[in-house]
């Protein structure tokens, strides 16, 4: 079931909206939270087949689902955001969990450093540093 879901949401257009990956949630999950295993599966499935647009979906997604948003969730999102190349899109999470009042610790910040490295923002990386 899971690779089955993590196909559908990969195979989404890098453009397609929330709604879309609210349906395919709702296949497969009900309205049931998904444990924390799933969740990293899913993630790690996007950054695997490039697809990092879907993550923020995911993510907001699962949010309103009741899906806390702590360190751990961001990490996660932002490593799979790394292994995608998607650099602008891992700040944007990390952004976001900041605004959320998240307190971030030195892996998380890590992670966004790897992925702004990996797609060549060194300036970004090192004012994630400052």
């Amino acid at each position: 079931m899971l690779d089955l879901l993590s196909r559908e949401l990969a195979n989404l257009d890098q453009g397609a909206k929330a709604d879309r990956v609210e349906s395919i949630l709702d296949q497969h999950f009900g309205s049931v939270l998904p444990d924390s295993q799933t969740v990293q599966r899913l993630f790690s499935d996007l950054g695997k087949s490039k697809r990092a647009g879907q993550l923020e979906n995911l993510l907001g997604c699962l949010r309103q689902r009741g899906l806390e948003h702590d360190v751990y969730l961001a990490c996660i999102a932002i490593t799979a955001c790394r292994n995608a190349c998607e650099w602008g899109t891992a700040l944007d999470i990390l952004k976001n969990t900041v605004a959320d009042h998240v307190e971030l610790n030195t892996i998380t910040y890590n992670a966004a450093v790897s992925a702004c490295e990996k797609g060549g923002q060194w300036a970004k990386a090192l004012g994630l540093l400052a």
